[in-house]
């Protein structure tokens, strides 16, 4: 090769280097402003304007980990809004779906769901990866090493556990009839047990609201418990002050209904719709979700009791 080749392949290399370097930069950079601008979608009224803004949302999120796939912050937004997505539209869809006997498209919400919430576990565990390099593969391993492995992880790390332990119990309680998901359900229980005795108050009580779920929607012959599914919302709404309504939602749905407490379903139901719309603003959005979750749950309540 001659000098003169030599020369422009080292300036190609060179504009190439600074074009890769200028691309990361501005990934990094739309990461930080999506982050600072999120509590925006918290706050939001309309709920069908947040639905479609955040799912239009996902698949930029995605974009920007091909650019920046080791960001940290990035990993964890892309993380929780496929989750949050997943519980909050999706999951509301099969309800509806399953209320008017309309099974095909259930069927196809649930394996959109367990779509959504596998990516949230995934994603997750590339993080928790940057913690500990070794941690996916443990999660194969004897439940006592797993055990010694979820000790390391600290305060810090909380965000990342909650989210992926959220996310595979989420896709697990969505397909209860396949013995392999639940025989996976240790593993996540063990994962949400170190975020409980890290910070029980994260995401609003997010780890009593997951064992809320984990022990109200799971029949007694699979450990399910609706006294320990009650225990676990209320001190999720202490936390909370009762001004999260999703708390108070899942309540009704998760023990009052599975213990076939009529009237406290129907008063804490009748409780959150008539709450005041600026009763939590920083979290307007979950508080409607929460609003059109109850009146739809009171319409069902001669169905539901029996």
């Amino acid at each position: 090769m001659g000098v003169r080749c030599k020369f422009t392949l080292l300036c190609f290399l060179w504009v190439f280097s600074i074009g890769c370097s200028m691309t990361r930069m501005a990934a990094n950079q739309t990461t930080a402003i999506i982050i600072k601008a999120a509590p925006a979608f918290d706050r939001e009224n309309d709920v069908e304007l947040a639905e479609h803004a955040i799912l239009s949302n996902l698949k930029m999120l995605e974009g920007l980990l091909e650019v920046i796939p080791d960001n940290p912050d990035l990993l964890l937004i892309t993380s929780s809004s496929f989750s949050s997505y997943a519980f909050g539209f999706v999951e509301q869809k099969i309800e509806i779906a399953d209320y008017n006997y309309q099974y095909e498209e259930k069927e196809k919400l649930v394996e959109r769901a367990v779509d959504f919430y596998g990516r949230g576990k995934n994603y997750g565990l590339r993080l928790l990866s940057k913690s500990q390099k070794n941690f996916p593969e443990l999660l194969e391993a004897d439940l006592k090493d797993l055990s010694l492995a979820l000790q390391q992880f600290r305060k810090k790390d909380v965000p990342a556990l909650f989210w992926t332990a959220y996310a595979w119990g989420s896709l697990i309680l969505l397909q209860q009839d396949s013995p392999a998901r639940i025989a996976e359900l240790p593993v996540v229980n063990m994962m949400m047990q170190r975020v409980l005795a890290l910070d029980e108050k994260y995401f609003f009580g997010g780890p009593h609201l997951f064992y809320g779920g984990y022990f109200g929607i799971r029949p007694k012959t699979l450990g399910g418990d609706p006294e320990k599914a009650r225990e676990h919302i209320l001190r999720a709404i202490e936390i909370t002050k009762g001004k999260y309504l999703m708390a108070k939602f899942l309540f009704a749905k998760f023990y009052a209904a599975p213990a076939q407490d009529k009237e406290i379903f129907r008063s804490t139901l009748e409780e959150i719709l008539a709450a005041p719309d600026d009763l939590f603003p920083e979290q307007r959005l979950a508080n409607n979700l929460a609003k059109q979750n109850a009146a739809r749950w009171l319409k069902r309540i001669d169905e539901i009791f029996f």
